[in-house]
This record gives C-alpha cells, sequence and structure tokens, in this order.
C-alpha cells in the first residue's frame, strides 16, 4: 500500500513538472504572427525609361508586401521604387487605397520604409518585430497578399551565406530557400516560429533569396541614428591560398591561413591600404582561412566580404593583419561607402532619368550599368571590355556614340554605333558636358570625332557650321522633344 501511494506522489510530481516545463515553452515562444494587422500590400506608379530611345518614358505599376514594424513604419524592400511617381497601400485585404510617402529608401542595402499619414489606415494595425537570429536549418513559411487575400506556403531553407545585393554591389547575409510559391521575390514576410526572418528579394527557378532580419535590424539600426554612414564594402579582390607554393613564394611557413589580394580599388572607392600581393590573414580578428572563409560565431563558415556589413558602417577602421613583404604586418583599414557615382561605369542608376545629347544627329550617351544591360548576352566585345577590363585611370566617365539618327547632314555615317568616343575637337572626353564644350571649339570649321583604338572607325569629320540647323531638323522630323536630358 504504502509503495502505490508513494508512486503516485511519483508519478504525480513527473506530471507536475512536465506541466511547468510547457507552461515555459508556452511564455517563450513568440505569439502568433497576425498578417491582417501588421501585413499590407503596396502598389507602385513609377516612369519607366528606355536607354535605346532615351528621350521615350514610359508607366508602369507593380505590387509588393510591407510589414508594419513600428508607429508610422511600413518596412519593405527597395526594389522597384526608382522613378516611383505614387505609391498606395491596402490593408486587411479591402479595396480601399490608402496614399503612402517614401520616408526613407536605401537601395544598396535593397530596404525602404513608407508612411501613412491618413490616421484612419493606423486603427487595428499591430506592429511586429524582426528576429534577432535566423535558422540555418528547416523550414519556413511565407506569407503575402495578393489579389486581396492572404496566401501562405512552406519553405526549404537551402544555405545561410554571404551574397550579393539584389541592387547593388554590396555583399551581405543571405538566406536561400526552396519553394513553389510562384512569382515570389516581392518582399513577401518570411517566417520562423512565428517570427519575422526576412523579407524576399528575388525568386528564380524555385529558390528564394531572402534578405534576413538582422542585416534589416543593422542598418535601420543606422538610419534611426540620425547619420548618414552609408553601407561599406571591401573594394579588393582576392584569390584563393590553397596552393601551399603561392604562400611560401612570398615566404610565409604557416600555408593553412590566408588569400592573396589580387585586384584594389575596382570600384574606385577610396585609396586603401591594401596591396596587390598582400596575403590577408584575419580582419578584426577573424582568421581568414585559404578559401577566403572565417568563422562566425553564430553562423558559421562564411565569406570575409561579409564582414564588411558585419554589424558595420563605412567609415570605421578595421584591423587586418597581412603578410607583406616577408613579413606579417597589423594595418588599418578604413571601411569605404559603396558609392556608385565613383564607378568609371556606374552599375546603378536609381531615380534618375538617362542623360543624352543629340548633335547633328548623332546620339551621345554615357556609359552606364542600365545601358549595358540593354544589350543582354548581345553586348559588343570591345563595349563590355572598356567597360569593365581596361585599365583607365586617367578617366572618369566614358561616352559612347549609340546610333546616328539619319539625316542629309551625317549621310555617310547612318550605319555607325556604339562607338566609345576618345577626343572630340582635341578635347578628351569623359561627360556629355564636355561634349558640349568640345563642340563649341570647331577645328578648321569642321568637328573632328575621334574613337578609341581598336573599334573599327577611327574618327568621323562633320561639318560644323550647319550643325545646329541640322540638329533642330532632325528633333523636328522624328518628333524628338528636345536635344539633350536636363
Amino acid at each position: 500500500m504504502i509503495k502505490h501511494i508513494a508512486l503516485t506522489l511519483f508519478c504525480s510530481l513527473l506530471l507536475l513538472q512536465a506541466a511547468q516545463a510547457s507552461n515555459r515553452t508556452r511564455t517563450h515562444q513568440a505569439p502568433a504572427f497576425d498578417s491582417s494587422a501588421a501585413l499590407v500590400e503596396i502598389e507602385i506608379s513609377k516612369t519607366a525609361y528606355n536607354y535605346r530611345l532615351p528621350w521615350n518614358t514610359s508607366s508602369q505599376q507593380s505590387r509588393k508586401n510591407g510589414i508594419v514594424i513600428g508607429a508610422h513604419q511600413i518596412l519593405t524592400t527597395a526594389d522597384g521604387f526608382s522613378g516611383q511617381t505614387l505609391c498606395r497601400v491596402r490593408k486587411g485585404g479591402i479595396t480601399h487605397q490608402y496614399t503612402a510617402n517614401l520616408k526613407w529608401i536605401n537601395y544598396y542595402a535593397n530596404i525602404a520604409i513608407l508612411d501613412v499619414e491618413d490616421p484612419v489606415f493606423w486603427e487595428g494595425m499591430r506592429p511586429t518585430r524582426l528576429s534577432e537570429n535566423i535558422p540555418q536549418s528547416g523550414e519556413l513559411q511565407i506569407i503575402r497578399w495578393r489579389n486581396g487575400r492572404i496566401e501562405e506556403r512552406a519553405a526549404e531553407i537551402v544555405r545561410l551565406s554571404i551574397g550579393k545585393s539584389k541592387m547593388s554591389y554590396v555583399n551581405h547575409l543571405t538566406l536561400s530557400a526552396s519553394t513553389e510559391m510562384d512569382g515570389t521575390g516581392w518582399a513577401e514576410v518570411i517566417l520562423s516560429n512565428n517570427e519575422i526572418v526576412g523579407l524576399t528579394s528575388s525568386y528564380s527557378n524555385d529558390k528564394l533569396n531572402i534578405l534576413p532580419a538582422p542585416f534589416i535590424a543593422s542598418v535601420l539600426k543606422q538610419q534611426t541614428s540620425g547619420q548618414d554612414l552609408g553601407i561599406g564594402h571591401f573594394d579588393f579582390s582576392v584569390m584563393s591560398g590553397k596552393n601551399p607554393a603561392l604562400l611560401q613564394s612570398k615566404g610565409m611557413t604557416n600555408t593553412d591561413i590566408g588569400v592573396v589580394v589580387t585586384k584594389v580599388g575596382a570600384h574606385r572607392l577610396a585609396a586603401n591600404t591594401l596591396h596587390v600581393g598582400d596575403v590577408l590573414l584575419a580582419i578584426n580578428g577573424f582568421e581568414i582561412d585559404n578559401d577566403g572563409k572565417y568563422i562566425d560565431p553564430t553562423y558559421g563558415r562564411l565569406s570575409l566580404y561579409g564582414l564588411a556589413t558585419r554589424d558595420k558602417h563605412a567609415g570605421e577602421t578595421l584591423s587586418m593583419r597581412i603578410w607583406r613583404d616577408h613579413q606579417e604586418l597589423t594595418i588599418d583599414y578604413i571601411l569605404p561607402r559603396a558609392e556608385f557615382e565613383k564607378d568609371l561605369v556606374p552599375e546603378h542608376l536609381y531615380d534618375q532619368a538617362p542623360e543624352y545629347l543629340i548633335a547633328g544627329g548623332l546620339l551621345f550617351q554615357p556609359i552606364t550599368g542600365p545601358y549595358l544591360r540593354t544589350y543582354g548576352k548581345n553586348k559588343p566585345l570591345l563595349l563590355d571590355y572598356y567597360s569593365y577590363q581596361a585599365e583607365l585611370p586617367e578617366r572618369h566617365g566614358l561616352v559612347i556614340l549609340s546610333s546616328v539618327i539619319p539625316d542629309d547632314y551625317n549621310h555617310g555615317y547612318e550605319s555607325i554605333r556604339q562607338l566609345i568616343v576618345d577626343r572630340i575637337n582635341g578635347q578628351t572626353i569623359h561627360t556629355l558636358a564636355d561634349i558640349t564644350q568640345a563642340l563649341a571649339q570647331p577645328q578648321d570649321e569642321f568637328h573632328r570625332i575621334e574613337f578609341m583604338p581598336d573599334q573599327g572607325l577611327k574618327h568621323m569629320v562633320l561639318d560644323a557650321a550647319t550643325m545646329e540647323a541640322a540638329t533642330q531638323r532632325i528633333l523636328k522630323h522624328y518628333n524628338i522633344p528636345k536635344a539633350g536630358s536636363d
């Protein structure tokens, strides 16, 4: 009898402990995500530009998702906002739309914050918080508004890595997952255990790229500081140090760590303290292995390029341990700010109409990433070479004669196109402003236009006195509004 009572008491104690543990688990579990009170559908109207005919524009509309994260703060990705003329949001699947304002945007990080002035919109909306960590394996949940209803679908984590931003060359933490949900990549919300772990940024071949919550939070933290600190970027390239002979040739005895710097300043961001040929051994105390990876205390083995955005901002000083001239050194590396404008050929241009200049039917344009992307896979080889491979430190921009608009004035030159301009009337050409200045100074009553070497045509000669009359005639005949961009 006593044994029976003791056994009963023991079992009761075990059940009580289990119940208490269950209560603790429920206490720490995030509350259920209420999509109708936090998720919104965003409609963007924007101006789209034609880089082949740069005076032509069209209107486009796109839809994406956003999430309320604070008072008058709707978080979404920056993708799709360039050239926006009107932004409206819907909540709860209702048909009524509220006008939204773009409160803040960072194209480099692909993050934007919207606000809605109408107080009625905020009734019933509840901000949600971003997760401090993200899982590295397991299932995720995708949630979005579509056609006035909530859609949910599962996704499976593929890997966590350092990837390139969809909107820039900046490298940051990226989560990839597989899913069968079509048409994603437009800031759909990603949940894990009812916590927001990221927003989708792109989708291709059933693979989803996700902007992780910790990276978003670090960028928002900089923004709320009130200082325009900017996103940092490592403006150097490295090669593997796995072949021991490579490192031994530099006098190193320990060949198990380090990568070799092969290029510095490709984006012209700043003159930094690294040299080509340096062996990079460690950054801010994180040892770099022969593959260019470091061990992150939270997420494991990641690319060294992620250290530029790991709770860092432009202008900060990072300690780098290197091997140079047969000795180990420690140097200070000032993290440069990512800026498209500093590139010889800017990779992206946001919220800007394409620049152009028409003179005598010759259409001149600066070479930019958006212009080159109009060619797709048919980009001319020499155009690609001069844009990205040629060493042209003396130039701060490239201008191309993209086409010739036919007229009696330019007879014989009508088929000429895609030639990079070197000089006009003896003046080196970096920008469209240089062309305007050069055309004001003809040589012996003629305009002499010279092109970069190896392009098939060395120069063109046009009459100076009749160029302006020809330009006005061409504008009128082809219904082109003006001879140049503002």
